[in-house]
């Protein structure tokens, strides 16, 4: 095996030309590195930490957005880079000030979240200007009032020397969303890497995506009737006075421009906006509760609704009118003791049993939308023999229910990572980055709409061993539009990262260096090489090793057309007046039977 050799960088890291070709790249200047997920962008990261150091570099600072990430990515450095551990801090909120202040000192490797660097920037505790590297993993967050976005803003406005390099694996659906973000980030150039190219296709593992439709049981449907019965009479009422768009596919966006509508025509003392507000309030929980029985499940719903109580004990007067409704009430006693029916809880225990069965050595991470139905598969999974299943949510409190702690969310990280459980069932907390190299099969309780939230959960398998993707659609849902939109946003963006690629040329942008990697170099047995000339022989290697097949195929091609022309018999036409074979068939004489009726036409 090539190994990749720098005085910075630990000994034993696979050399992969691809790798190389995005360092030289990144190292020239500000650069958008677009990989997808289990190629190792964090590889291509290290590479350009060890020039850094190389170049004496004061300060190098990594942001990502999460606390586990965090962690991850400094426990991953320390594996890598060859620095005194104490050189090497994260930066966090769980900090104090006074803390943080002699961290940003002494280290030289600083790992963050994203909004601690923007507070502490914006409070005067530290200054940019001697970060002569920033490295933001995750990139696509770098939008709008996205922390991570606001530190590329204050990068670009102290550091002294300014160098960034970016790195995801979905920058955006659209040229704009792309565009924006190249802008933001004040990124020089976007070098992109697909999974089809030579360079990358020899380490590219199998990912089996299966989207899996359930069909909604009876007793679902027969708890839907009246619900949605309810729901059309109040709808059918607002699209007449001219609140509610008329459509069959309700929405929330179409409910929020219902409510504005309704605020100007209250703005106006127009007496049918109040009336309005109300109807669309209920028409608003109403939507929730539907959505949540169609594709989470009773449990989910009925846990909806015994929140929603705790608000109305709390005082909340809408609340309290929504539970009030007939409709509502009768709902409630019918799934007070009821079991859970949804077809989808069912579908997971099976996939889940059937895979550790086969592979019980191996990890599933479970993705759902809803806090309450991760707590119901934990409960029901845990019945399963073999299966060691807990929770990953984020720190927010919803209601009553605590959320988990940065300390919490490290713990159980550590024990999917070591073993200790097998199954974990996540919310979006989980979906980006995390390295779990046995998680073998990911699984989606619903689709997701967004094409950056879906190939990062799916770059949670596959990344150094095959795995699958399960993704549940229970039909004639939310679950339906919200898969299309996303597979079509997703086919946009690799539309849109194949017109880019290496797009501006060297002479268009200032370099801060050339780019030559003459620290680096190859090590294989007792042969060493620099790092480009590596990159060279490895791309006429792969090239040669793609065009092989195809010029075998074209040379069989070649020599069966050669053996047909020498072996083909003179043609001989019948007279017009001659039968054919095909007349004397047995059922010819059946004018409405076609000619091959009665033979074998697989043997034709």
């Amino acid at each position: 095996m090539p190994v990749l050799n720098h005085p910075f960088l630990r000994d034993g890291i696979e050399a992969r030309g691809y790798q190389i070709e995005a360092t030289q790249a990144c190292i020239q200047c500000s650069t958008l590195l677009v990989m997808p997920t289990g190629f190792g962008k964090t590889a291509v990261q290290w590479n350009c930490i060890a020039d850094a150091l190389d170049d004496g570099i004061e300060k190098i600072v990594i942001t990502a957005p999460t606390v586990g990430l965090v962690e991850q990515q400094r426990r991953m450095i320390l594996e890598r880079i060859e620095i005194d551990e104490a050189r090497v801090c994260t930066y966090t909120g769980s900090d104090r000030p006074v803390k943080r202040g002699k961290i940003w000192e002494n280290a030289v490797i600083i790992i963050a979240t994203p909004q601690v660097i923007r507070n502490d920037v914006d409070s005067g505790l530290i200054n940019l200007n001697n970060v002569g590297l920033l490295i933001i993993d995750e990139a696509h967050h770098a939008k709008g009032n996205h922390a991570t976005a606001q530190v590329a803003d204050r990068y670009r406005s102290q550091a002294t020397t300014p160098w960034l390099v970016a790195a995801t694996a979905s920058p955006g659906s659209t040229q704009k969303a792309i565009d924006q973000l190249w802008n933001r980030l004040n990124v020089k150039r976007i070098f992109v890497a697909k999974r089809e190219d030579d360079l990358l296709k020899p380490y590219a593992v199998d990912m089996n995506i299966a989207t899996i439709r359930v069909m909604l049981d009876a007793k679902t449907l027969a708890l839907l009737e009246p619900l949605e019965a309810h729901q059309f009479e109040e709808t059918d009422v607002l699209k007449r006075q001219g609140f509610l768009a008329p459509t069959e596919h309700l929405t929330a966006g179409l409910i929020e421009e219902a409510a504005q509508r309704a605020s100007v025509a209250i703005a106006r003392k127009d007496p049918r906006g109040y009336d309005a507000a109300r109807r669309i309030s209920d028409v608003r929980r109403m939507h929730m509760l539907l959505d949540l029985l169609k594709t989470q499940g009773v449990r989910s719903a009925r846990s909806y609704l015994e929140r929603a109580d705790e608000q109305r004990r709390d005082g909340e007067r809408s609340t309290s009118r929504f539970l009030k409704k007939q409709v509502i009430h009768n709902f409630r006693q019918s799934v007070k003791d009821m079991d859970e029916c949804h077809p989808k809880s069912g579908l997971v225990r099976q996939l889940v049993e059937e895979h550790l069965e086969q592979h019980p050595d191996e990890r599933i991470l479970i993705f759902s939308e809803y806090r309450d139905t991760v707590e119901h598969l934990v409960e029901d999974l845990n019945q399963i023999p073999l299966a060691k299943v807990d929770r990953f949510i984020g720190q927010s409190k919803r209601g009553k229910r605590e959320g988990m702690t940065q300390k919490q969310q490290l713990e159980q990280l550590e024990r999917f990572r070591n073993g200790e459980m097998n199954v974990l069932v996540a919310t979006s907390v989980g979906e980006e980055g995390l390295d779990v190299p046995s998680a073998s099969m990911v699984l989606f309780y619903e689709p997701v709409p967004s094409a950056i939230r879906a190939i990062q959960r799916r770059g949670r398998t596959a990344r150094q061993r095959s795995g699958s993707v399960h993704v549940l659609v229970a039909n004639d849902t939310r679950d339906v539009h919200v898969f299309h939109a996303s597979r079509n946003r997703e086919k946009r963006m690799h539309s849109v990262l194949a017109r880019m690629r290496l797009d501006l040329p060297v002479e268009a942008y200032e370099m801060r260096k050339e780019g030559n990697l003459l620290e680096f170099t190859i090590h294989e047995g007792d042969t060493s090489q620099g790092a480009l000339n590596f990159l060279q022989h490895e791309r006429q290697r792969l090239k040669s090793i793609e065009k092989e097949p195809e010029q075998k195929k074209t040379e069989e091609k070649e020599k069966k057309e050669a053996i047909a022309s020498s072996q083909t018999p003179t043609l001989h036409t019948r007279p017009r007046a001659q039968k054919s074979l095909f007349e004397f068939e047995e059922n010819s004489s059946d004018p409405w039977n076609p000619v091959l009726d009665g033979r074998d036409i697989n043997r034709q």
